[in-house]
């Protein structure tokens, strides 16, 4: 039975597919930080230092970036759901057995394989959404997609200390696990198709399409740097809060409030831009106001002005995130959308594989956590520097105006 569905019933599936979608990405971005919160915990169990704590997720981030080219490429040619879901499933397996993992080189590889089946989300997801969403409401559904990291973050500092404490660090992971592997199959069965990819179709055809468009390239490189800031964050604040002398539950309530504003912000600026255009500035905007607030963030040492600044921080610095997903779909157009998502994504998260490791070190050398505020910082402002040229798609880029 073929999963394409007739014209005259797209309108209504396209909100199935948007709640799929937005699911996929939440306990992705959950199975990817389960493990910060945990960092205080496990790490005197496996007698690690902090170093090797960020090699885990730098570990994430090898298998993360690995898969983004060729998931890209295979949602292109094959469609989505069989590539989403084989995807979820790896991820659900690998988290699963990181709740029997007893040396940190056994942890480094099931952190690897993590990655490998997280790398296929973004890509599929994009491609989905430019399927099935007109070119006026593609705002909105890619703020709601891009809310869902946000969505992640903060379930993983709300849900994974309440594990911790209710089952042990081991049980929060098989619980994160079991969960991404039957949403795994519940996409496989469940997602349906607007626009069947066609087989035949080259594998590479959509190299040339994102290498020979200037904008796309402009929006990889401010991806790199906005990832540099916002990964940066996630991976360390936890163990900076905890450093000041506040519990695990405290230090995870601040990353909340963080997590609360990033997830605010994308649906927001989604919406805007939908309404009044500007996307560009929006990402101006976003990137000139996160870079202070990444070191006034640093500054705080009360958990008042840290739960203030962080919700605040997460808002500005998440304006940013859906814009850059649909524009470079849009300069892609919907036939390469989802190469085009792997191709950037994977230029993106080269920030998230180096960043944890380079301020983890930074740590450990300068025994604070002083410096690495103002590190994170500079990735910003580099982006602004590169978006400047950037023009907005065209009309036709972005397609017809009708709904779907």
């Amino acid at each position: 039975m073929s999963n394409q569905l007739p014209k005259e019933e797209y309108s209504q599936y396209r909100w199935v597919i948007m709640a799929l979608m937005f699911s996929s990405f939440v306990l992705t971005f959950l199975a990817r930080f389960a493990w910060p919160p945990l960092i205080p915990v496990v790490v005197p169990v496996l007698n690690m230092n902090m170093s090797q704590a960020g090699a885990y997720m730098t570990a994430f981030y090898i298998g993360y970036v690995i898969t983004q080219v060729p998931a890209g490429m295979l949602a292109d040619r094959f469609g989505v759901r069989t590539i989403l879901g084989i995807s979820l499933v790896l991820e659900g397996v690998s988290t699963w057995a990181m709740g029997s993992v007893g040396t940190f080189d056994t942890g480094f590889m099931l952190r690897l394989l993590t990655g490998l089946g997280a790398g296929a989300v973004m890509a599929c997801c994009g491609r989905a959404l430019m399927e099935w969403f007109p070119p006026q409401e593609r705002g909105t559904a890619f703020g709601l997609l891009l809310a869902a990291p946000s969505g992640g973050l903060l379930l993983a500092n709300y849900i994974v200390p309440s594990l911790n404490a209710a089952m042990s660090w081991q049980g929060a992971f098989q619980s994160i696990g079991i969960a991404t592997a039957v949403l795994g199959m519940l996409i496989y069965f469940l997602v349906k198709t607007s626009d069947e990819p066609r087989g035949e179709k080259s594998f590479f055809g959509g190299f040339k399409v994102c290498f020979s468009n200037r904008n796309i390239v402009l929006l990889a490189i401010a991806g790199f740097c906005l990832m540099w800031m916002e990964l940066g964050l996630a991976t360390w604040a936890n163990a900076y809060i905890k450093n000041l002398g506040f519990t695990v539950r405290e230090a995870g309530a601040v990353l909340i409030w963080y997590s609360v504003g990033g997830l605010i912000a994308p649906v927001v600026s989604g919406w805007v831009s939908d309404k009044l255009g500007n996307r560009k500035k929006i990402l101006l905007l976003a990137y000139a106001v996160s870079a202070p607030l990444t070191v006034y963030f640093g500054m705080q040492t009360t958990l008042s002005m840290l739960n203030l600044v962080g919700f605040i921080y997460g808002f500005c610095s998440y304006l940013a995130n859906p814009h850059l997903s649909l524009m470079i779909s849009e300069f892609a157009g919907k036939e390469w959308a989802a190469t085009a998502n792997g191709l950037t994504n994977f230029i993106f998260q080269l920030a998230s594989m180096i960043g944890p490791l380079v301020l983890g070190g930074v740590i450990d050398l300068s025994g604070s956590f002083n410096t690495v505020w103002y590190m994170m910082a500079l990735g910003p402002l580099v982006g602004i520097l590169v978006l400047l040229p950037l023009h907005a798609p065209s009309a036709a880029q972005r397609g017809p105006q009708k709904a779907a």
